[in-house]
């Protein structure tokens, strides 16, 4: 492999994406600039694991460094639309997402992932599924934590990876194509990034751009967005439906049906997955799957196997047997929706996070029909209040998780539900959404048992 560049600019110097770009390019003969609004300080630890050698650092300032390179890539938390990228791109800089760079340095063959919830869990799935293809394991990356750079020395030519895909790593591609790319859903999320809809929307659509009449688009028909983009698209477009019985797919309590072939994909007797959105995540995996050339009884096994990771409406166990669920990685508003549809009614329910200019609308309906108390936390708490204060629900607003934990546990009895479904990202409180999810179990089970 070889680099045409003298000077290649990383911007955003992160533990993963931005340390393992770093680690590649040093193997080249070139000049790294490195660039992050952090400080060296702060930086100290990462700059410690790179041979700083041929590396010019531009920290805890504006960047203006990166208008002297070449090409610059970003890591997937800094945002297109930066006033010094947007000077780059006017000098003629080139400007692409470490997703992008990294489909320029291999020849792997791509099944892409994206969609606004659900990413991970069918990432997961799928790899499961090809865990051995012909004898080889399928490699994961992206949005699932590994940054796709520093895999590709491990791929050959024609090899498949599977890659989870966020709009911020889409957002900044431009040959990136894959063979197959599943869309799963479709909800407003990310505003205070993307700054609208509009934006958004034309990010996530990027994993299809590219794509030619021999690859596959895989989408769920029964989203509105991405039944009128299907129109759209170059690919041969694969349609998943629990409505249309004249999809490509049809998924129902029991099974996912692939009409093209005549197939029964999965049994979902089979498979303990919560919801139909569970059941269309684990029919997206085996579809694709099934396209890559795996076997049926493979794909089946997989999914039978399979166990959601923590914090995905994970079932807390306790000696009273009460059911609690702990689904912190619901941070909108159209994952707790989907989180809410899966249980019964009278659901004592913990919202509220970061504000991200989400619409709640959508949620408050669902909320009134199946919660009995609402517990509010974090800056959305007021907000969300304000949508339901001519309504008979218990209505609490709490200091903090822990409160909000104690007093969910309070009215807890054998015939309620409580639930962790927060609708909002944890960073207002946090650092991650699995911090918040392990201080909601340890307070619940400390108060119930």
């Amino acid at each position: 492999m070889r680099l045409d560049y003298q000077k290649v600019a990383v911007f955003g110097f992160s533990a993963r994406t931005g340390l393992a770009l770093v680690k590649y390019l040093s193997k080249f003969n070139l000049e790294i600039i490195v660039v992050d609004s952090k400080t060296r300080e702060e930086l100290e630890t990462l700059i410690a694991r790179v041979d700083s050698k041929n590396i010019t650092f531009d920290l805890g300032g504006s960047g203006d460094k990166i208008l002297k390179s070449d090409l610059i890539i970003l890591s997937p938390g800094v945002p297109y639309d930066l006033a010094v990228l947007k000077e780059a791109r006017e000098k003629g800089i080139e400007t692409i997402s470490e997703i992008e760079f990294a489909f320029r340095q291999s020849d792997a063959e791509i099944i892409g992932v994206t969609g606004t919830n659900g990413k991970t869990t069918t990432t997961e799935m799928l790899g499961a599924m090809l865990s051995d293809l012909d004898g080889r394991s399928v490699k994961v990356a992206g949005n699932i934590g590994i940054p796709f750079i520093s895999i590709i020395d491990q791929l050959q030519a024609g090899e498949k990876v599977i890659l989870e895909l966020s709009s911020f790593q889409l957002e900044a591609v431009k040959e990136f194509r894959a063979r197959i790319a599943l869309y799963l859903n479709y909800s407003p999320d990310h505003l205070d990034r993307h700054h609208n809809e509009s934006n958004y929307k034309k990010a996530k659509k990027n994993i299809f751009l590219n794509q030619r009449e021999n690859d596959y688009a895989v989408i769920d028909l029964d989203d509105p967005y991405l039944y009128q983009l299907k129109d759209e698209l170059e690919a041969d477009v694969i349609g998943l439906s629990s409505k249309m019985q004249d999809a490509d797919l049809i998924i129902d309590h029991i099974r996912a049906y692939y009409q093209k072939d005549n197939v029964n994909l999965l049994d979902f007797r089979k498979i303990d997955l919560p919801g139909e959105h569970n059941r269309k995540n684990a029919a997206f995996a085996a579809l694709a799957a099934y396209l890559t050339g795996q076997s049926l009884e493979k794909i089946q096994m997989a999914a039978a196997e399979y166990k959601l990771q923590s914090h995905r409406m994970e079932y807390i166990n306790n000696k009273k047997g009460y059911i609690i669920i702990d689904d912190s990685k619901a941070t909108n508003p159209d994952a707790a929706i989907k989180a809410l549809k899966t249980l019964d009614q009278d659901i004592i329910l913990i919202a509220g996070g970061q504000d991200r200019n989400a619409d709640f609308s959508d949620l408050a309906s669902i909320i009134r029909k199946k919660v009995k108390t609402l517990i509010l936390v974090g800056e959305t708490a007021e907000k969300l209040a304000l949508l339901f204060k001519n309504d008979e629900l218990e209505l609490i607003r709490a200091e903090n998780l822990k409160e909000a934990a104690e007093f969910g546990v309070e009215r807890l009895n054998q015939n309620n539900t409580l639930l962790l479904s927060p609708a909002c990202p944890s960073w207002d409180m946090f650092a991650s959404y699995k911090e918040r999810g392990k201080i909601f179990k340890e307070t619940v089970l400390k108060n119930v048992n």
